[in-house]
């Protein structure tokens, strides 16, 4: 089987093979097939890395974020770092998305900026993960947050992480440095901490947390990546990490894992993509700082 984008064909392999209960890696091709158009925008020129299953999710994976030196011509590259380099790929087109997934690439994680402008973040990323079991507090910290957010002019989306918790995250001009950013972040977690401390921590470590949840800043650093919207998880019944709208968090059936492969053609086709609007408005680190 074979998948043609105009003049590049992508040539499949091993269709057959059991990604996950139920799901082979044939489903998975054709899963990542249909939803390029609306995941391209998450994933275009931002350095990749993936998070590979070769043999399946039961299996065992792996990450990998250098390119490797079968990739065809047309597959970009971006080398970035310090002083260690690294040439990562880039996921430009959905040729590149479906000849990773034919890798076995099940998971794809990005950075928060671009290759372009690789010390100018784009994106702001809360990543907010409670303890087991426990996503309500992760939803009402989201709500709390996301009024917060307001409150500083900074859009704000959210998705479900596929795993436990949610992201909230909120696309910005780009002209703040990576230290700004982060000055800015930790205000609005000391903020978020003081506000609520009987849910929210700034404790990094778990024995100090009480089941509050962890205001996790670190997807908002340099070279640090968070799982791209809509990329699928390397969990069983393969949960998608999916972007919602604000009146969806309020569902009483909602799960971090609650939505699937199976599921989100359909969701597509019904309601569309909740993020189309992500780039529309974009707000100001400086002016955020200001507010707060």
């Amino acid at each position: 089987m074979s998948y043609v984008f105009g003049d590049i064909t992508v040539a499949t392999t091993h269709t057959e093979r059991v990604m996950f209960q139920g799901i082979t890696k044939g489903d998975v091709l054709a899963y990542y097939d249909r939803v390029a158009d609306v995941m391209l925008p998450e994933l275009r020129d931002r350095a990749l890395t993936m998070e590979r299953f070769t043999k399946g999710v039961d299996a065992g994976g792996f990450f990998q974020k250098h390119v490797q030196k079968h990739y065809p011509a047309w597959i970009e590259r971006a080398t970035l770092g310090g002083k260690t380099k690294v040439t990562y790929p880039v996921c430009n087109s959905a040729a590149a998305l479906v000849y990773f997934a034919n890798q076995g690439g099940v998971a794809f994680h990005v950075w928060t900026s671009r290759i372009d402008a690789p010390e100018r973040p784009d994106l702001i990323v809360f990543d907010l993960d409670p303890p087991e079991g426990q996503f309500e507090l992760a939803r009402e910290v989201a709500r709390r947050l996301h009024a917060l957010l307001d409150t500083l002019a900074l859009p704000s989306f959210v998705k479900l992480t596929g795993s436990k918790g949610l992201h909230v995250v909120v696309p910005t001009d780009a002209t703040a440095t990576f230290t700004e950013v982060q000055a800015l972040c930790s205000a609005i977690a000391t903020r978020m901490a003081a506000q609520h401390p009987d849910l929210v921590t700034t404790e990094f470590y778990k024995k100090a947390r009480n089941g509050r949840l962890y205001f996790d800043l670190m997807r908002n650093a340099p070279g640090a990546t968070y799982v791209a919207a809509y990329s699928l998880r390397g969990k069983a019944d393969a949960p998608v990490s999916a972007p919602i709208t604000w009146a969806e968090l309020e569902s009483p059936t909602l799960r971090p894992d609650s939505i699937r492969l199976r599921d989100l053609p359909a969701r597509l086709d019904a309601v569309g993509d909740p993020w189309a609007a992500l780039r529309e408005h974009v707000g100001s680190i400086a002016s955020a700082a200001g507010r707060i």
